[in-house]
């Protein structure tokens, strides 16, 4: 009986070889084909903004997705003002070390590949560019736009010479012309780029994009493996690189007038709650308001003393609601507010990092003190009301005696039966006369007597 069952399982498994066999071959024919399909493409895409980290995480993403997919190559289409060195130097390592061809080319007319942008097209094995466009311009300079010390200009600018010497080396283009972008801030355009091999194709072959992949097709492209690949373009599909939604929310981020915002947003958010406890929303907004500030200043190269000052002035805030200086710290805090914004964005980084508009810093900086002085004014005012309420509410309330005081007796407050004493003059009230208390001392109250009730329609007073 076991040996037909082992016998019996035997062939099952030999009848379901050709089946599973079949299953690999049509994986395997499917896989073929869609590798074929992916190398018949060449994907796009688009460097259109500042130069920064947001710019690096789309470009690293878009070498990786055209080396998984198959890609023939990469085209980045630029038309940058340029942005930070650290983010431009990532850029450029990246496409030196890709494994798939890149093409750059700055499209459409009219377009520029300025200060860093430079860097990013000539480090592409293929540069190309289209009519009425230029490059260059690529001194470095402060976030402000103003010469930095000479010094440091020396040292980045032979780093950058350096740089773009070495790129123009490996590709054979010329370098005299790319140096002079870095060291007297030249600019060229498409013709004399061209003409004098700064980039490798202009004209009537970089039209446009199909126009420029028919002139590169055929094309050998050394990468950074060391293999030379034929570049296959003309004709191939295009598949278009869109930026995810976490590459633009990242890229939102990096606006430093955002950050800026962001920052008040915290400010005001844990200010309030600081202030009026368990209000729980504003302190809620303004935690998260914070984080996403400490996130994107993470990639600003920004002025830390700049931000000693930003913290100063929230400290200032809140103690201003604690300690009665009514409203001077919050004069401190805008100034230092304001200060400490433009420090901290506007100086630092070289190569034109991102700035602030002084008058968003301006009016943000006098709303958060009016809101301070608006508080500190309720605040004030609060402290300066009659307390109603609990002991010290009950001082200078009336009540009326229901036995004799002599001096101690039991009084009516609030429809309760207290037990009282008559303070100086008086030494004795009689019942119905009334009372204004002028202590509480536990269960005890202490009175003074106002008048006595001689006649219920018109009392006759004592003392006021």
């Amino acid at each position: 009986m076991y040996a037909h069952d082992s016998r019996r399982q035997t062939q099952r498994r030999f009848l379901l070889l050709p089946g599973l066999l079949g299953i690999l071959l049509l994986l395997f024919f499917y896989s073929v084909q869609t590798v074929r399909a992916a190398s018949s493409t060449v994907d796009v895409m688009a460097l259109n903004g500042e130069i920064n980290q947001a710019s690096l995480h789309t470009l690293t993403r878009a070498i990786a997705s055209a080396q998984s997919d198959g890609a023939r190559a990469l085209v980045i289409e630029i038309d940058t003002p340029g942005g930070d060195i650290d983010s431009m130097k990532s850029m450029t390592q990246a496409e030196l070390a890709s494994n798939i061809p890149i093409i750059s080319y700055v499209s459409p007319t009219g377009g520029r590949a300025a200060s860093a942008g430079a860097f990013v097209t000539l480090a592409a094995p293929i540069a190309a560019m289209a009519p009425t466009t230029r490059i260059g311009a690529s001194s470095p300079v402060d976030s402000s736009g103003n010469n930095i010390d000479s010094t440091l200009k020396s040292k980045i600018e032979n780093d950058l010479t350096a740089s773009i010497t070495g790129i123009q080396n490996r590709y054979g283009r010329n370098v005299p012309l790319a140096t002079a972008m870095v060291t007297d801030a030249k600019s060229y355009d498409d013709t004399t780029a061209g003409q004098a091999h700064l980039v490798d194709i202009t004209g009537a072959g970089a039209v446009d994009l199909k126009t420029l992949l028919q002139t590169v097709d055929g094309r050998g492209v050394k990468l950074a493996s060391g293999q030379t690949v034929t570049l296959q373009t003309a004709g191939a599909a295009v598949h278009q690189l869109e930026a995810s939604p976490l590459d633009t929310f990242y890229g939102f981020l990096l606006d430093a007038n955002i950050a800026f915002l962001l920052f008040i947003v915290a400010v005001v958010g844990i200010y309030l709650e600081i202030s009026h406890p368990g209000i729980i929303l504003p302190g809620v907004a303004g935690s998260i308001a914070l984080l996403l500030f400490l996130f994107s200043v993470g990639s600003l190269s920004p002025n830390w003393a700049g931000m000693a000052l930003m913290v100063l002035a929230f400290v200032l805030l809140v103690l201003d609601v604690k300690l009665p200086t009514h409203g001077v710290l919050t004069v401190g805090a805008v100034f230092s507010l304001a200060a400490g914004a433009l420090i901290f964005f506007n100086s630092g980084s070289p190569f034109e990092g991102p700035r602030i508009n002084p008058w968003l810093v301006t009016i943000a900086s006098a709303l958060v003190g009016l809101l301070g002085f608006t508080l500190v004014f309720f605040i004030v005012h609060a402290q300066r009301l009659r307390v109603t309420t609990g002991p010290e509410g009950m001082v200078g309330e009336t009540v009326t005696a229901l036995t004799p005081l002599q001096p101690a007796g039991r009084v009516r407050y609030g429809g309760e039966n207290w037990a009282a004493v008559l303070e100086p003059p008086a030494t004795f009230a009689d019942v119905g006369t009334v009372l204004r208390i002028t202590a509480v001392e536990g269960l005890c109250l202490h009175v003074q007597q106002l008048y006595t009730l001689t006649d219920e329609r018109e009392p006759k007073q004592i003392l006021d």
